[in-house]
């Protein structure tokens, strides 16, 4: 019997192999016993939405209307907290939220109490160049007290091809050795604790074994630390 309250909607295909992965990550932190013990969960890859990294960089349509479809169908089948599996789709956290009258859990603040909960103070992050520009990680982690550490250009442009890649071709032995290569660059030097801050990336740095932090694996706790306990809507008045 599950001991989770909630159903989970995970908005997947941002890319595909990412949303497998987060699923995956959702099955092994659930400290389920058995196949009833995990949490109802239901995932849609639409592989309709925009690119999100073509809008951001001023090349293609907004996919926030496609999303909050996916968002919205995944409310109506019952699910009652919603997971966003990918960092740099939080540019439209925002607005996705008020699309739903459920909760979407935020990656980034789940990061940012994980990083400061671990004793993280300097986190190199190795993520997309939009999540970079737009700072989507620096405010929660500089509000959680931690100094972020980014990849200089050359490592930035590496990390968006292996981005790309895996999209294309899933992980490969050649892109492992080549993020392995990247994380080992000047760069983060001085920080005191890597952090995967793409989950397109998550497979990779698996397969590379990279070590550090895991946004897909931090998301994945968080979302089934809400799914365990049931809570009234948001602006619902309290019982």
């Amino acid at each position: 019997m599950t001991s989770y309250a909630l159903s989970i909607g995970v908005i997947g295909g941002l890319g595909p192999l990412a949303g497998a992965t987060f699923y995956r990550h959702l099955v092994e932190a659930a400290g389920a016993v058995d196949d009833a013990g995990h949490p109802e969960t239901v995932l849609i890859a639409d592989p309709a939405v925009p690119s999100r990294l073509d809008h951001l960089l001023g090349r293609g349509p907004s996919p926030l209307p496609r999303l909050s479809t996916v968002a919205r169908r995944l409310e109506g089948l019952g699910c009652g907290v919603l997971a966003l599996t990918s960092i740099t789709t939080h540019a439209y956290y925002d607005e996705l939220r008020a699309a739903v009258g459920v909760p979407l859990v935020d990656a980034r603040t789940a990061v940012a109490a994980a990083l400061a909960r671990a004793g993280v103070r300097r986190p190199a992050l190795a993520g997309t160049g939009p999540a970079r520009r737009l700072a989507l990680l620096d405010g929660p982690l500089r509000a959680a007290g931690l100094d972020p550490r980014h990849p200089d250009d050359p490592a930035q442009h590496e990390l968006d091809a292996l981005v790309r890649e895996v999209k294309a071709e899933g992980v490969t032995p050649g892109a492992a050795r080549r993020l392995t290569r990247v994380l080992a660059e000047p760069w983060q030097a001085d920080a005191d604790a890597l952090v995967i801050a793409c989950t397109d990336l998550s497979p990779l740095a698996e397969a590379a074994r990279t070590g550090g932090h895991d946004v897909s694996r931090i998301l994945a706790r968080a979302v089934l630390d809400r799914a365990r306990h049931a809570a009234p809507a948001e602006g619902a008045a309290p019982p």
